[in-house]
């Protein structure tokens, strides 16, 4: 209850003070950053637990006995542990560290054993990172594939995965929360439909992980992608969360050092004997400080609480998303209303043929950094009719933005379509 009541209490200006980036001013302004969504910023709390890394033990952790390898070890052993119990894992064996949300898909698509002429169900809304590893699967392994289309507005209507989810599905890929629209899917409904007629779950967890609670064994989901980088974490991090069952059952994505307990050698035969997980998916040397600097933003966001970040984004998305409805032009691609999403708005202005000339003008002229393109989700805009070349823009926020972003993103679109560029 003391922590739900701190979490009541936030300064999010005091929150903002802690990003050092938007201490910059850019022509003479302060940076309005609305583009979390691809890259959120970090806070100096993060910083400060990597340069520590760097400047006290910058060694090899797993490999040397001594006092500083020792000290490099053990803040790798408590990294894993921390992030485990931030997504509420069995074990923090189940958290394998990646390089990003993208390599988490790829292990499970390259090393899931899916028996030969199963079915694969994903979606229309995934990014390429949910789709494209599964769809190389299924050509390489002679599977099929089975593609759930959205809502034109994001949503899923459950009924759709009843009938696509059958006895011959053997993994269903799903985004937990989209990138374009920021909708969240009804995934313990999918994974209960998907377990009843024996599929596996793979949920990508890029965008739901950063603004909401993720309790994996609650959704009980059988694996999940996360991305560090997307919730105030260093570039270069990602997690594959598995249920500790399946990993052992998996091939290795790669081998080398520090996946072996023992390589003997006998008669001109080389005959090494793995690890269990996570070492037997970490091969060589690890990006400790990214360790570190992961487990370091998941307390950071623990401590303003998930609930929090995500009613503060709301509360900052319900007038933009009302305003810009109101302007004459303006498409929104997705729901209307804030609720049962993340901080993401995307829309188009008719005027305005590509979306990277909105971006480009809220940028030079406002100082407001935008997504624009198609978001690495081309099937949900040919679905849609929309160009993917044209595109469409993205403003995603995060705890550190506040009123005065929204009300100088809305200036600037209302510049827009009067001047219709």
């Amino acid at each position: 209850m003391a922590n739900r009541e701190a979490m009541m209490m936030t300064d999010w200006e005091s929150v903002k003070d802690d990003f050092p980036a938007l201490k910059r001013t850019i022509r003479g302004r302060p940076i309005v950053y609305l583009d979390s969504a691809c890259m959120a910023l970090k806070p100096r709390q993060v910083i400060a637990a990597m340069n520590e890394y760097y400047e006290v033990y910058p060694a090899c952790g797993g490999r040397s006995i001594h006092t500083l390898g020792e000290e490099a070890s053990n803040a790798y052993s408590k990294a894993r542990e921390t992030f485990a119990r931030f997504i509420n894992a069995s074990h923090a064996e189940e958290c394998i560290w990646t390089r990003n949300a993208t390599e988490s898909l790829n292990i499970v698509a390259r090393c899931l054993h899916l028996p030969k002429g199963t079915k694969i169900v994903t979606t229309s809304l995934e990014h390429h990172s949910g789709s494209l590893p599964f769809v190389e699967r299924a050509r390489r392994d002679g599977l099929r594939m089975h593609v759930v289309e959205a809502r034109t507005d994001g949503t899923f209507d459950i009924e759709d995965w009843k009938r696509a989810i059958d006895r011959d599905t053997s993994l269903v890929s799903v985004v937990h929360s989209s990138n374009v629209t920021g909708t969240v899917a009804p995934l313990e409904e999918i994974v209960e439909i998907a377990h009843d007629r024996g599929a596996l779950v793979m949920s990508d967890d890029a965008q739901f992980a950063p603004h909401h609670h993720l309790d994996v064994q609650a959704v009980d989901t059988d694996f999940s992608a996360i991305s560090i980088h997307k919730m105030c974490g260093p570039t270069g991090m990602g997690v594959l969360y598995g249920k500790i069952d399946l990993l052992e059952r998996m091939d290795m994505f790669l081998t080398g050092g520090d996946t072996v307990s023992d390589v003997r050698y006998s008669d001109g035969v080389i005959s090494p004997t793995y690890l269990p997980p996570p070492e037997k998916f970490e091969a060589g040397l690890q990006n400790y400080a990214g360790a570190i600097g992961a487990a370091a933003a998941a307390q950071y966001l623990e401590r303003i609480g998930m609930h929090e970040i995500e009613q503060h984004e709301r509360s900052l998305l319900a007038p933009v998303m009302q305003t810009m409805s109101q302007i004459p032009g303006i498409q929104i691609i997705g729901p209307t209303t804030p609720e049962a999403k993340s901080g993401i708005v995307t829309f188009r202005i008719e005027s305005v043929q590509s979306a990277h000339d909105v971006a480009t003008f809220l940028n030079e002229e406002y100082n407001v950094m935008v997504r624009s393109g198609w978001h690495c989700v081309g099937p949900f805009h040919y679905q849609l009719g929309i160009d993917p070349k044209m595109g469409t823009v993205r403003a995603s926020f995060y705890l550190y933005n506040n009123r005065h972003d929204a009300e100088v993103l809305l200036e600037g679109l209302q510049a827009i379509v009067e001047r219709s560029l």
